[in-house]
């Protein structure tokens, strides 16, 4: 590469970085055990659901990049299509310095960062160990970058660390974009491919439950760095969560409502009756709330229809919050589809204050900041991680991403380094990784309190945080760790 060609691509990397920093402020704040399943292998998984369309098979290896084609097309620079170009040439060392190159101008580019280990450890393909990340790059780009972070992160510090027993992680990434039918259908691709050895993913439990079958019956682990759904580890013994159960996640948020409103703690609940993950998290809030004495409001049309199902024709924020007013309500709780938060959003702007607001960790992303502003300001929700609670990680995060990160930042890098020390402790197998991963003695790095560790169950043994989106000095808003 000449220096007057380092020059000129520079240049251009850097006069995008800048006319990219508004559309850029939207990704920065983002075992073998008793009763679980052994895995056998076979060709197919669970079957679709009734009214599924069908992926379009031929486009599926378009989704899946170790460095050799943009899966993230609109966070890009010149040297980032070079490198690309290069790697897809096995011209690694070219792909490095491009890749590099690209960094300098978007340092906060997790594919980026995650092709350029990959392409750093290309020459030494002997010496890898080759894991899978399925995330929704597009259908909600903001959480997908969210878990690369984690997992690019991850992946960066054993890189570093050279230990001669693990060698360097390899991360393929892959856009699932949130969708069962899709996930089902990767799912086969990456079970075939027999260098595989995990797979951090996938984000939704719809998507991880129709993913999950198929890794379980050939003996690949799967770690959720998201899904909330107890059920989604019930697949099997090969498939584990990196967050908390729903129940356990409820739990401190129901104990701040019930002492704000010992006497009268009524809640109206608004939801998506069509997003499993949110409806897990509903259901449990609802159990834990009425199971120590608070109330649920209801509100309903004249033709029986919820008022806050955000999936109903029925949907009316305005009536729903009239009406749970009338019942003297003390909260709403919001509950939508991580792709579709638009709804919530609506309801806060709607309800304008009157009623206290909580949610689940889904509405803990930078457009509910940007969106939502004043009209959510003072919501609380459970989270499993947060910046201010665990400032360690949150400091290194900043340093590598120049931004703060969340929830589901720590929890990706979380499910990256149980996968890299189970291999530290395992080597190359799958079903090996397996059973260091279902250890009782396991313990792994996390960005968070204590050690990463899982239960007989396959879910995460972690301690919530709870936080609440504060208006800071700059005008802006933040998600703050509560008392």
């Amino acid at each position: 590469m000449t220096k007057s060609k380092d020059l000129t691509v520079l240049i251009i990397s850097l006069l995008v970085t800048v006319g990219s920093i508004g559309l850029l402020s939207a990704w920065i704040f983002p075992r073998l055990q008793p009763g679980r399943m052994s895995p056998t292998v076979v060709g197919t998984s669970s079957s679709p659901t009734v009214g599924e369309v069908p992926p379009d098979l031929s486009s599926l290896p378009d989704r899946i990049s170790l460095g050799n084609r943009q899966l993230i097309t609109s966070v890009t620079t010149p040297a980032k299509q070079e490198g690309i170009a290069a790697f897809d040439a096995q011209d690694y060392d070219k792909a490095v310095e491009w890749f590099e190159l690209s960094l300098k101008a978007l340092p906060n580019d997790p594919e980026t960062r995650i092709y350029l280990n990959n392409a750093r450890l290309r020459s030494q393909e002997d010496k890898m160990l080759a894991i899978a990340v399925s995330v929704p790059i597009g259908t909600n780009l903001n959480v997908a970058q969210e878990i690369l972070r984690g997992v690019a992160q991850a992946q960066s510090e054993v890189n570093r660390q050279a230990d001669p027993r693990l060698r360097g992680l390899e991360v393929t990434i892959v856009n699932d974009d949130n969708q069962p039918a899709i996930t089902r259908e990767l799912a086969k691709l990456l079970v075939a491919d027999r260098k595989l050895l995990a797979v951090v993913g996938h984000n939704t439990s719809d998507a991880s439950m129709a993913a999950a079958p198929t890794y379980q019956q050939n003996g690949l682990v799967m770690i959720s760095p998201t899904t909330f759904d107890a059920d989604v580890a019930k697949v099997g013994n090969f498939i584990f969560r990196a967050v908390p159960t729903p129940q356990s996640m409820v739990t401190p948020l129901v104990d701040y409502i019930l002492a704000r409103s010992p006497q009268s703690a009524k809640i109206l609940v608004c939801y998506d009756s069509t997003a499993p993950d949110n409806n897990q998290f509903r259901n449990a809030f609802v159990d834990v709330l009425t199971g120590r004495g608070g109330e649920i409001v209801k509100v309903m049309n004249e033709q029986g229809e919820d008022l806050c199902d955000f999936a109903s024709e029925g949907s009316d924020p305005e009536a729903a919050i009239a009406q749970a007013l009338q019942q003297q309500a003390t909260g709403i709780y919001l509950g939508p589809s991580i792709n579709y938060l638009d709804p919530a959003i609506g309801v806060a702007r709607a309800n304008n204050g009157r009623l206290s607001l909580y949610s689940s960790p889904s509405l803990y992303t930078h457009k509910i900041l940007q969106d939502g502003q004043q009209a959510v300001a003072g919501m609380i929700l459970p989270t499993p991680w947060s910046p201010d609670a665990y400032p360690g990680f949150a400091r290194n995060a900043q340093q590598l991403w120049g931004a703060i990160v969340n929830w589901r930042t720590a929890t990706a890098y979380d499910a990256t380094r149980a996968i890299a020390e189970g291999l530290l402790r395992a080597g190359n197998s799958r079903s090996a990784l397996q059973q260091a991963l279902a250890a009782p003695d396991f313990a792994a790095t996390s960005a968070g309190q204590g050690a990463v560790r899982f239960l007989d169950t396959g879910d995460r043994r972690l301690t919530p945080v709870l936080v609440q989106v504060q208006r800071i000095e700059s005008g802006s808003y933040r998600f703050r760790a509560i008392d």
